[in-house]
C-alpha cells in the first residue's frame, strides 16, 4: 500500500511540476514573440523616418520646383496678340490659388504682375491677352513666383525667360489679294476709257477729213 501511495505521490508531483513549467514557459514565449514584433516595427519606423520627415507639412523646408512648359526656350518669338504661358510646379505641399504669380517686365522696368490659373495636377497657366498694348518688336522678361501651402511658406522665383514680340502690322494675304484685284479693275477701266476716247477721236478726225474731201 505504501509503495502504491509513493508511486502516486511521485506521479502527482511530476504532473504539478510539468504544469507549472508549461504555465511559466508560455508567457515567456509570448513575451519574446511580441518583443520581436515590436523590434521589427521600430526598425521599420526607423527606415521610414526620412520619408515621414519629407512628407510632413510642418517639416517641409523645400521651396517649390518651377519648370517652364511654354515657352520652352529663351528668346521665343510671339507673333500673335495673345499667348498662353504654362509651367509645372512640384512640391510635397503644392501652392494654393493666389500663391503663384507671373511677373512681366521689359528691358528697363517692371510692367505688371498677375495671378496664374491652376489647370489641375502640377500645371499652372496664364493667358497674356493684352500683348498688343505693349510696343512691338521688343524684348520682354517673364518670371514666376510660387509659395507652397506648408506652414513654413517656402517660396521661390523661377529662372527668367525672355520673349520677343513680333506681331505683323502689314496687310494680311487676303487684304493684299483684294488690293491687287481692285487695282487691276481700276487699271482695266482706265485702259478701256482711254481706248474708247482714242477711238472716238480717230472716228471724229476721219469724219472731218471726209467732209473736207467732199467739199472740194
Amino acid at each position: 500500500m505504501k509503495i502504491v501511495y509513493r508511486g502516486f505521490k511521485k506521479t502527482l508531483v511530476s504532473s504539478i511540476v510539468i504544469l507549472i513549467s508549461l504555465f511559466l514557459i508560455f508567457p515567456c514565449v509570448h513575451y519574446n514573440y511580441n518583443l520581436n514584433i515590436l523590434a521589427e516595427i521600430e526598425n521599420d519606423l526607423g527606415n521610414n523616418e526620412v520619408l515621414s520627415y519629407a512628407q510632413g507639412p510642418i517639416n517641409d523646408t523645400t521651396a517649390p520646383i518651377i519648370i517652364f512648359i511654354q515657352p520652352t526656350e529663351n528668346n521665343t518669338i510671339i507673333k500673335q496678340k495673345s499667348y498662353n504661358i504654362i509651367v509645372n510646379i512640384t512640391d510635397d505641399n503644392p501652392p494654393s490659388y493666389g500663391n503663384v504669380t507671373i511677373q512681366i517686365s521689359n528691358q528697363t522696368s517692371f510692367l505688371y504682375n498677375d495671378t496664374m490659373n491652376y489647370d489641375g495636377g502640377r500645371q499652372w497657366s496664364y493667358n497674356w491677352d493684352n500683348i498688343s498694348l505693349y510696343p512691338n518688336y521688343n524684348f520682354y522678361n517673364i518670371k514666376i513666383w510660387a509659395k507652397d501651402s506648408s506652414p513654413n511658406e517656402n517660396h521661390i522665383w523661377s529662372d527668367e525667360f525672355q520673349i520677343v514680340i513680333r506681331i505683323s502690322t502689314g496687310p494680311s494675304f487676303l487684304h493684299f489679294l483684294l488690293y491687287i484685284v481692285v487695282v487691276s479693275v481700276i487699271f482695266s477701266l482706265i485702259i478701256v476709257y482711254m481706248n474708247k476716247k482714242a477711238i472716238f477721236r480717230t472716228s471724229k478726225k476721219q469724219k472731218k477729213n471726209s467732209q473736207e474731201i467732199y467739199e472740194y
